[in-house]
């Protein structure tokens, strides 16, 4: 009788062992079944006259790698007046996405949004508000060993500065919320992030514009305690790095992928009312990112010229994934979404193009192949 008990006590431990090991970690994210291929692109318009129709101020288009087909699959309201930066992670399961606070148009809100896993299609999850979220241009979401770190970057006015903010379980909010780290930037103007990956060392890389133009790098921003550095600023905690970027105009939105070793900024030069879109590319990126001091760095190629459309992009998208090959690239003027090949060079036609009635500010792509689920 001992025997047997013994037996049936280890075989339910070795059942328990098994289950409990098939459980997927809380900061990995999802795993695809199918290749997926889904942008995220956020318009800046809201609809003030309340008479009229709202606009849907986030747009999906699925299958963006798509060789026949560049179409919006579906449109949706979010609930924010305007969108500025959207992000999709799939490691939270959350689409966010700030408003543009712009005009007579008053919203200092983060929208958190829920997605279906078939279609990517958002629903409102919750909100995050703060009265220092005046010109949100900047997200990225961190998960490790059980902390949900939303790192948010905000230009700052005549009586603010320009700031990195931190909130924390960014999925738990439904109004007000408190910043749990607030990094003041001193003479950087942030534009988009994203963080290096998903260890708990990892890089956050920041674009830049204004006095510096370029990429900003941050190292141990994770490691800096919230509760005892809750308030930093350019002299506490420097950038690492200062990629700047010179003689290219005003530097937007940016993409690194690491498996093409592929850094894409996008930029433009005006001058009087014409302006002139480019997407510089820096082929080795990885051994710019890795820069431990301010340098300067100059494009490997540039997509620029009349046949490329472009004018004043805001945000590029690199597809990450093996074999991929599509850049997708936001433009405010010409209110489009244009995809070119990673290989591009000089003045070239975008591999395929979509028209917007409205203005395209920010893309997120989730791009993933079966059984990835690298964000």
């Amino acid at each position: 009788m001992k025997s047997l008990t013994t037996y049936i006590a280890v075989l339910f431990f070795a059942i328990v062992t098994c289950l409990t090991s098939c459980v997927r970690e809380d900061d990995e994210p999802a795993l695809s079944e199918v290749s997926i291929s889904r942008l995220y692109v956020s318009f800046s318009e809201f609809q003030l006259d309340e008479a009229q129709i709202p606009y849907n101020n986030l747009d999906i288009i699925d299958r963006a790698d798509s060789s026949t087909s560049f179409e919006s699959s579906l449109s949706h309201n979010s609930g924010i007046k305007g969108g500025a930066a959207v992000l999709f992670s799939p490691i939270a399961k959350y689409v966010f996405q700030s408003s543009d606070n712009s005009g007579n148009v008053k919203d200092t809100s983060i929208q958190v949004m829920s997605v279906l896993p078939e279609t990517g299609a958002p629903a409102a999850r919750g909100l995050i508000s703060n009265g220092l979220l005046t010109k949100v241009r900047g997200l990225a979401y961190h998960h490790n060993r059980g902390t949900e770190n939303l790192y948010v970057a905000n230009i700052g006015n005549e009586t603010r500065p320009s700031s990195i903010y931190l909130f924390q379980r960014p999925g738990n909010y439904r109004g007000r919320a408190d910043i749990k780290q607030s990094i003041a930037l001193g003479s950087l103007t942030p534009w988009s992030m994203a963080f290096k990956g998903t260890e708990e060392n990892s890089d956050l890389y920041m674009s830049v514009t204004g006095a510096k133009k370029g990429i900003a790098i941050f190292s141990d921003i994770l490691r800096k305690n919230p509760g005892v550095d809750s308030i930093l600023n350019a002299e506490s905690f420097p950038p690492r790095a200062v990629l700047t970027i010179a003689d290219q105009g005003e530097i937007r939105g940016f993409s690194y992928s690491d498996r093409q070793d592929l850094l894409a900024v996008a930029a433009y030069t005006k001058t009087g009312d014409v302006s002139v879109g480019k997407i510089l590319l820096f082929e080795k990126a990885s051994l710019l990112l890795s820069s431990t001091s301010d340098r300067a760095i100059t494009p490997t190629r540039i997509i620029t010229g009349v046949l490329t459309g472009l004018k004043r992009p805001l945000d590029v998208a690199i597809d990450n994934r093996d074999g991929a090959e599509y850049i997708y690239v936001a433009d405010a003027d010409t209110k489009t979404v244009s995809r070119f090949l990673n290989t591009d060079d000089g003045n070239v036609k975008p591999n395929i193009t979509k028209e917007f009635r409205l203005t395209p500010v920010a893309l997120s792509l989730d791009a993933r192949g079966p059984g990835e689920g690298v964000e």
